[in-house]
This record gives C-alpha cells, structure tokens and sequence, in this order.
C-alpha cells in the first residue's frame, strides 16, 4: 500500500511541478557571479479526508521545485522536512525529519485516534545545494551552478476531519473460484498471491525474498495443482518408443531432450510460456517458441540459434514514468558446443527482445565473465526488487592465460547491472551523469557491458600467508550475501588433495568482504554445498550423510552435523545410493526439502536442523521392480525440486543406462508432511516443474512433450422431456459433464472422445490422466463427478431435487423426478467443480399439466333379464288389474238382486 500511495504521490509531485517548472524559470537567472537566495513554496496535502478512527491517512508534501542538482538516483535532495500534526486535545506530534526523492517531495502516513479536526504543518527549514548540476527538465536548467545557492525555508498548513466510522476502500476483487486467464485486472490486488511468474533463474530473486538456489525452485506466489489433471500436451521433439526393427527394449526409444543435457528451460510472463526448441540436434537451438499458458496454443515462433537464457520484469518508476515492462534475454550459442540452460552464462553478448512479439531490441557486448584468455567464473545472474538483471562474476589472470592449473596473478569480484547498462551505455558517473525520467532502451543499439559495472573490489589471493588452492568461484548469492570459494577437490589436478578449502562472503550490494575462512574438508569425501536460505548454507557430506549449516552473513557454524536418519524399506540411511548420486536440498517455508539418489526425501528445519518429517520413493510408489538395479525409485542428483501452493513436486528417474525404465513418476507430496497427494507416470531427472498461475509444466522424457497440470474448464448440459409430461407421471432429467480443457480437442483425444471427455473424480484422475494422454488401458474403478439438480416452479420455489453422479466413461447423468404442480418448470444441473476443474452448470425447461379428469362409467343393459324396475312396474300392473276385476265382479253380483 505505501508503494502505490508513493506512486501516486510522485504523480501529483509530477503534474504539480510540471505546471510550476515555467514559472520558475523566472526566479532563475541563466548566469550569476555569486551565490543567491531563492524562495521556496511548500505544498501539503492529506488524504482521505475526512478520515476514520484508527484509519491511517496518507500526508504528501513537497517543495514547489526539485532539488536542481538532484541526478536521478544521486545528487541533493531537499532534507530536514518535519511535519506537526496537532489532533484536537492539542498535544502535537513531530513527523519526521525527511528527506525528499529527486522530485522534491516525499510522504508520510499518521494514524488519528480520537474523532475532530487535526491541523497539520510542513516545514522546510531551507538548504544550501553542495553540489551537483541539475540533469532534468527544461533543457535551460542544463548547466547552471547552484553550489552554494541558498533555498530559503517555506511552511504549509492543512487541515482534515476525523469521524468514529472508517472512510471504506474501494472493494477488493476476491481470487477467483471460477476459471480465469491472463491478463488480470490491475484493479485485482489480491490475486498477485496466485499469480507468481517464472523467469528461469533457477529461483526467487534473493533481493525479493531471501531464496536463491542453484538446483531448485520456489514459487511463493502461486497456487499449484493438487491431482494430476492435465490441460494440454505439446510436443518438443520426436520421442517414445521408435518401434519396428529396434524392438521394445527401454533403449529403443527416441532421444529423450532429458538426458545429461537439459533442453527444457521454461520462462513464464503473464501468461505465456518461452522456451528454446532442439527438435533434431543435441546441442544446436532451432528457434524459440511462445505459448499460451492456458491453452498451449502457440502464439509466436522466431527462427534463431540464441538459446534463452531468463525473462525480466523491470519495474521501472520515475517521476515521469512507472509500470513493469517484460523482456527476454538471450546468449547466441556456440556453433560444435552443448548449449546449457540457465541465466548464469560464460562471457559473450546478451541480447535483449520484447516479450510480447519476440522482436529484437539490443545487444550487450563484451561480457567479461569467464573468457578463457583470462579466466573467471561465469556470470550469477538473478534480479534486484526492481526487477534490474544483476550479475556476479570473478575476473582472474593466470600466470599462463587460461590455464587454471597456474598460480593466479590477479583477480577481482564483480557486480553489474542491466539497467545501468543500458541508461548510461558510455558510463556512468556519479554526480555528473544525466538522469533519465523515462526508461528509452534503444532499438538495434549495442550496448558496451563495461557500462553496467557496478563496481569491481579486488579479491585477496592468500590467507594468512597460505595461496589459494583454485581461484575463486560464486557458489551461490543469497540473503544479500555472495559465497565465494576456493577449495581442492577431486575435480581438479589430482585425486591427491587434502580437503582445503577458502570460503569467504561479501555483501552484494557494496562488495565489501563479510569474512573469510580456512575450512578444512576430509579429503576424498563428496562435502557438497545444496542450497542457500535465510542467511544460512548448507553442505551434506554424502558419504556419512550427514547436513551442516553455516551463517552467511560470518562464516561461523549454526548447527550440525546431522544425522540424515530414515530407514527407506530396503536399506538403512545413510543410504548407499545416496552416496553415489549425492543428495540436493530446496528451501521454502522455513524448510530445507532433501533427496537423495537412494530415493530418500526429508524435511528438515532451517533454523534448528530437526527432521521434520522422513518419506521415500519406496513408500510413495510401492516397491521398484526389475527395471532399476537398485531396488529403489532413484531421484537423480541432477533432478530439481519445485515447492509451490504447500507442494513438493519430484520427478523419479535416473541418467544412467539404460536412460529410460518403466514405472517412474512425477511425485506431489504435501510439505507438511511428506504425505503423497498425487503421483502420475513421467520421466523428468533434470528439470523442475515451473510453476505460475497455478499451472505446472514438465517435459516427460517418456515421449518428449511437455505437460500441463492444473484445474480446466467443464461443460455440463441438462435436457428434460418437452411434452406428454403431467404431475403424475415421472420424468427423467439427462445430461453430461465434460472435461473442456485444450487438451480435450487434441486429435487423439477427440478420436477417442467425440462425445466430449468425461469428467471423472479426483480420486480416479491420475489413472485417469495417463489412459487419456499417455496410451494406458481405462481403469476400471474410475468414477465421476456429482451433480446437483435443482427446480423453480411456475410460482418461483426453487428447491433442490437429488443429487446423481456422472457415468466415468461418458459423463452421463440421469435423475428421475415427478413435477408437484402443473405449470412452467425451470432445471438447473449445477457440477460445483473439483480440484480438478472448475464449475460448471446448464439449464432446461419443460411444462407439466395437470391429469385429464376421469369420465362416469355408462350403463350396459343386460339381454334376457328383467330389471328391478320392470318387475316392479309389473307387479303394479298386475295389482290394478286385479283391482278392476273385483270391481266389475261386485257390480255384476248387485244386478242380480233388483
């Protein structure tokens, strides 16, 4: 936050003096004969106002013109500033004394703690200018004198208002739960912990965190994947099995780009991923290649036999100017020579490109670093907070040019800057070089590397009367510290040595020598330095296993030796196999991360040496078959660590012939514990997995393409029945949830998947994972993913009806439901997502009505037989009948008696 408060400021600072610059140019005169008083004007300002109780507020103030002798990052600067802040009881604080940034201009942050109005008061006591000319613009301040010129003292008043409630921020953007890609929104501060980048140093820059390794990596600011779900695949070269005539042995296979001469180096800058190509040759570059880190589409290619060395974020801030620019650099190789990887390079030419277009901007010329008519080592390079390319080397003269088996003459420690380079490429020259408030590399120039030098401390040759044994060499720069050593071992001369060395550091930023110290080595053993952290160094010596760590800031012991203790299953550790492969060690979190070759992994404290926690690669993996004749998953000691989101990714494998045996992984296992969390088959023994924006890419020397691991998109579809569908009847709701990832469209995954792929558990991926793009056989316990399924009714009740899960082979579900009430229905199948993917969800619509009514059943008459009603009928006829024939009988009988 005070960065961009700062940033902010020297924009105001900027416009302000922009707007003042012409009406000063009347209070100086363009020639005097004795010095001057000029007047000042003093500006203060406080933001945000009105402010909050225990809110911090922000107080800018400056002087109406820079120090005319301020040349950018030297010269005067205007000092002394105080500011009196009085809150309503009365009882002021004294802020300060400050001193202003070339601009003339400096800030301060005050917290309020009682509500009411504060009064504030800037003050510049006045200046006498000692020396200097002034560098900026207007072009007629150029030249003028004011050594020993008086600035008269100025003051302002502000005010502000406290209130009880806090002003609110803007809201922040919270990281993403859904999918994402580059670029991101400025205004997204939180996502900057997600979305590390990997410029190809081997490590974080020392100036940024305090890591800097030589074999391993550590990415703070990403998170990582956590199953073995694969986004896409890209091939490098021809790789896999050959076939035919040269059978199925595990030589029969293409050369494997993995094999004692690293190709694949990648850098990765928002979003896009470089690296150089070597499709046919072992040593000639072909070109280089930029991809889109989501989708691994390539964006661009460029034809150049330049092998890639790192990528460079400058963040470059002026007054005028401010924002990252992003660059790659490069070192043309050597026609017959194996290129290396890596930024630390022999002397010759750097060359500077653009990385958004891969056109070429400069060159830097005559890099002294480790000629061979001299000697020396090659250039350490990493980068400085501000994203500066800084580099460390030794120059050496031999008694016989180039021939480091003579006594040294003379030699020297060196420090360059990238960016002094190319700001002043005649040379700089404090107190007199012109400032630059713009940053103007200029395209096709060639840049001399002498301009960039730092500065240059010579070393001392003996110790206490004792020659060095070798020159000196840069063994790694770490915590502001560069270790310098200078030792006999069985790499040089003879065999014969006697376990002396000279180690001594020097403070990277002045050169100045910390310390320097005789430590005697046993000879004949592999003492061998790992890593460096938190102001302290490592060395393991392999043959006891045993770990020992020094302070880098004095030479002197912090603790050790430790015990590397474990037992792997097979054989007790110290591990024979260690002894052969030795081991190598990755700081990150507070954690020194140890494997050896006999497949043994640690934990181990940085500040105390406890073993945190003990694993190997027999207990990861299950039992090594009969394709390695160890018995054991080996990890190679030239096979690089990568630590990112609290994983530790490891690729099992070995160098030795036969190069390539069945059965090796790249390992994730949880830093906390040592605990597996997912494991996948792959090859890789001499790259890390680099890992930004949550993405993992390693190149699997099993069929030379490189993977991408990480969370990918997902497609859900749902459909329900479109007519005959009432209350009573049940219906069934379908639908598919598909893995729609770039890889899912590469044309073998299409052939076998043309439905869409399946999207599958966590659990079931990494099997998964190598049936679709490795050629394995489909697992037959994979299963899928859920899927929630909800409705709205026709009076907007929304409510959840089941939960199913996907078929793992086709990513069909299916749920049965019968409406409640007749009208519209509105489905919704929602997959929540996984580690795996993200979410995804669909929706349908169908009408229910309700049931015809049922009709009265009508009356059938039945043939032959009399109703009740017709016999009744009947029977009242007969009745009558019968009454009228009583009556006609009773008038009859009365006739015969007249």
């Amino acid at each position: 936050m005070k960065m961009l408060k700062s940033k902010a400021m020297a924009i105001l600072i900027a416009a302000l003096l922009t707007m003042s610059l012409t009406g000063s140019l009347t209070i100086f005169p363009t020639a005097r004969a004795a010095s001057i008083s000029i007047p000042t004007y003093a500006f203060v300002n406080v933001a945000p106002d009105p402010a909050g109780v225990g809110q911090a507020v922000n107080i800018g103030f400056w002087l109406d013109i820079p120090p005319p002798t301020a040349n950018g990052a030297l010269g005067d600067r205007w000092e002394n500033f105080t500011v009196v802040v009085t809150p309503p009881s009365g009882t002021a604080t004294t802020l300060g004394p400050f001193t202003s940034d070339d601009t003339g201009g400096t800030h301060a942050d005050y917290t309020p703690t009682a509500a009411g109005n504060y009064t504030v008061v800037f003050s510049f006591p006045g200046q006498i200018l000692r020396g200097g000319t002034y560098a900026g613009e207007p072009s007629g301040y150029l030249g003028l004198a004011y050594i020993g010129d008086y600035f008269e003292p100025s003051h302002a008043t502000t005010t502000f208002t406290v209130q009880s409630t806090a002003v609110p921020a803007v809201p922040q953007t919270p990281l993403p739960t859904n999918y994402w890609s580059r670029p991101i929104e400025s205004v997204n501060d939180l996502w900057y912990t997600i979305s590390g980048n990997w410029l190809g140093f081997g490590a974080m820059p020392f100036a940024n965190t305090g890591e800097y390794n030589i074999t391993g990596d550590y990415n703070p600011y990403s998170s990582a994947p956590t199953t073995a779900h694969i986004i896409w695949t890209k091939p490098v070269a021809f790789g896999g099995l050959i076939g035919g005539e040269f059978g199925g042995t595990d030589t029969s296979n293409f050369y494997s780009t993995s094999q004692y001469e690293p190709k694949f180096a990648p850098i990765i800058m928002n979003g896009i991923l470089y690296y150089t190509l070597y499709p046919t040759t072992c040593t000639a570059p072909e070109g280089w290649v930029a991809v889109n880190l989501q989708t691994g589409q390539t964006l661009w290619t460029k034809n150049t036999t330049d092998v890639l060395r790192c990528g460079q974020i400058l963040d470059y801030v002026s007054p005028n100017q401010y924002g990252s620019i992003a660059y790659l650099w490069s070192n043309p190789s050597v026609p017959g020579v194996a290129a290396t990887t890596g930024p630390n390079i022999n002397g010759g030419t750097w060359n500077m490109w653009d990385a958004m277009t891969g056109n070429f901007i400069l060159s830097i010329v005559g890099n002294p670093a480790g000629t061979v008519t001299a000697g020396g080592s090659a250039m350490t390079t990493t980068e400085d907070a501000n994203g500066d390319l800084i580099g460390y080397y030794t120059n050496v003269t031999y008694a016989v040019p180039g021939n480091p088996y003579t006594p040294v003459v003379a030699e020297s420690l060196n420090m360059w800057n990238s960016t002094q380079a190319i700001l002043y490429p005649t040379g700089f020259v404090p107190g007199v070089t012109v400032a630059n408030w713009m940053w103007r590399p200029v395209v096709g120039s060639s840049v001399n590397f002498n301009a960039g030098i730092v500065w240059s401390k010579p070393l001392p040759l003996t110790l206490s009367g004792v020659p060095l044994p070798t020159s000196y060499s840069i063994t790694t720069v770490n915590s502001g510290v560069i270790l310098l050593t200078s030792e006999t071992t069985e790499d040089l001369a003879s065999f014969f040595n006697t376990g002396f060395a000279i180690q001594a550091g020097y403070n990277a930023n002045t050169g100045a020598q910390l310390w320097m110290t005789n430590r005697t080595l046993n000879p004949f053993t592999r003492d061998q330095f790992t890593s460096a952290s938190n102001g302290l160094f490592f060395y393991i010596d392999a043959d006891t296993g045993t770990l020992t760590a020094y302070s880098l800031t004095t030479g002197s012991l912090a603790w050790g030796p430790v015990a590397l203790t474990g037992t792997n299953g097979i054989f007790p550790v110290p591990d024979p196999y260690d002894s052969i492969g030795g081991y190598i060690s990755l700081p990150a979190n507070g954690a020194l991360y140890i494997y050896g070759f006999g497949g043994d992994i640690w934990a181990i404290n940085m500040t105390t040496g406890t073993i945190i926690w003990y694993t190997n690669t027999n207990t990861i993996s299950g039992l090594a078959g009969s394709d390695t004749p160890y018995g054991v998953w080996p990890l190679w000691i030239f096979s690089s660590e990568t630590v990112a989101g609290g994983v530790l990714f490891i690729n099992e494998g070995h160098e030795y012939s036969p190069p390539l045996f069945r059965g090796a992984s790249q390992l994730a296992l949880n830093i906390t514990n040592g605990k597996p969390v997912w494991s996948i088959m792959s090859f890789d023994v001499t790259n890390p997995m680099a890992i930004s924006d949550g993405i993992g890419l390693v190149l699997n020397a099993y069929d030379n393409q490189i993977y991408a691991y990480g969370m990918g998109p997902s497609k859900t579809t749902v459909c329900a029945p479109d007519v005959g569908v009432t209350t009573a009847t049940p219906i069934t709701i379908t639908g598919t949830v598909t893995d729609i990832s770039a890889g899912s469209q590469q044309q073998a995954v299409a052939a076998n998947y043309p439905n869409g792929l399946p999207c599958v558990s966590d659990a079931s991926m990494s099997q998964w994972m190598e049936h679709v793009y490795m050629q394995q056989p489909m697992p037959t316990n994979a299963t899928g993913v859920p899927v929630t399924i909800a409705v709205t009714d026709k009076n907007g009740n929304c409510y959840d009806i089941g939960t199913t899960t996907t078929d793992p082979t086709t990513g069909l579900f299916s749920l049965n439901w019968t409406p409640i009430i007749p009208g519209n229905y509105t489905v919704t199948a929602t997959f929540a997502g996984t580690q795996s993917y993200y979410g995804s969800s669909a929706q349908t619509a169908f009408y229910a009505s309700s049931p015809a009514p049922t009709a009265a059943p009508t009356a059938t008459p039945v043939t032959g037989l009399a109703s009740t009603a017709s016999l009744e009928l009947g029977i009242a006829a007969i009745i009558i009948v019968i009454v009228i024939i009583g009556v006609v009988l009773a008038l009859l009988m009365m006739r015969k008696h007249p």
